[in-house]
């Protein structure tokens, strides 16, 4: 079991040693010109004070050896929407945004510039938002929440100037899924999905999803039914009950929320899935570490994900009715 304890050690290692490697080895490149899906945004130095519209924005501004000025609440039971992964680098008060922007609330920061790679703003929200400062909203050619974690640390990093240090905890995960796939040559050509029931219906995570590119990148394979599904920049397709055939997997995740077990527990044709009858389904609850580390998808959040959802999947994949695979609260 993953303690307080052992995440705070971790986090301060992986901060320190990445900083020690590249604090002095980064380069001025300003004005810098970010392309996006509402136009373009001039940074003319180096930001001192960044604020954070992203879903999970706030940890890899953390990462990269900044205090982010606000941070958005997404879903956990955690103070200023951090969680435990994330809280031993937090020494400020960030402003917690729940709810619609208020741009006020922002304003107020004094930001130099607003990230928003992940945030779904609309061109009403960029408009107004420039306002205050220059804005990152989502690059071109890709989903408002579809952008991979690495290619998100990296332009977060460039507007930083902290590209190096980025870099050097992008190789660190990267080469632990490299060594689960190593470790697991058995998970080789064995399917999995990800699914959840949210808002009356079951819903399927797509191709596009970042946390589907994870597990695909550890040795699974993504159900063909579920490639089929996939609309370029859509990262969740809604199914009827009755196509709930479609998501049987060798393994099969279910983000878990509020009463979202029991209405899963009550879909009519879960008991003929094998994924069910054969023990193959990973439950990750809502409020659960491995869960928040994984939809987090940060340079600090990934490797709890990974230490976390591993076990899991050996346990599933093994086909045994009799295994109990879920995460706990």
């Amino acid at each position: 079991m993953i303690t307080s304890n052992m995440i705070l050690a971790f986090c301060t290692v992986l901060y320190v040693g990445s900083l020690s490697a590249t604090a002095y080895a980064e380069e001025t490149k300003y004005p810098l010109v970010i392309e996006h899906k509402y136009g373009s945004s001039t940074i003319l130095d180096q930001p001192k004070r960044v604020a954070s519209l992203d879903w999970a924005g706030a940890d890899n501004i953390l990462a990269l050896g900044y205090q982010p000025l606000t941070t958005r609440y997404w879903f956990g039971d955690y103070q200023d929407g951090i969680w435990p992964w994330a809280r031993a680098l937090l020494t400020s008060v960030p402003e917690v945004i729940q709810g619609e922007i208020n741009y006020e609330q922002i304003a107020a920061t004094n930001p130099d510039v607003i990230m928003a790679s992940r945030s779904g703003i609309s061109r009403q929200d960029y408009q107004q938002l420039s306002k205050i400062a220059p804005v990152i909203a989502t690059l071109k050619g890709e989903g408002d929440f579809t952008m991979p974690w690495d290619r998100r640390a990296r332009l977060l990093a460039e507007v930083l100037n902290k590209e190096i240090q980025a870099e050097a905890l992008i190789v660190k995960i990267e080469t632990q899924m490299a060594a689960v796939k190593k470790n697991h040559p058995d998970w080789s050509g064995k399917t999995f999905a990800m699914a959840t029931y949210w808002n009356g219906s079951v819903g399927v995570y797509s191709g596009d999803d970042m946390t589907v590119n994870l597990i695909s990148k550890m040795g699974l394979t993504l159900s063909p039914a579920v490639t089929e599904l996939t609309k370029k920049g859509e990262f969740h397709v809604t199914l009827s009950e009755e196509q709930l055939g479609l998501i049987d997997a060798d393994v099969l995740f279910w983000y878990v929320t509020g009463e979202g077990k029991k209405q899963i527990e009550a879909l009519a044709l879960r008991p003929y899935m094998r994924a069910f009858k054969e023990g193959r389904e990973i439950m990750l609850p809502s409020g659960s570490l491995g869960n928040g580390a994984l939809s987090y998808s940060s340079l600090i959040s990934l490797p709890i994900a990974i230490e976390q959802i591993v076990p899991l999947i050996e346990l599933a994949i093994d086909g045994d009715i009799a295994t109990t695979v879920s995460l706990a609260k």
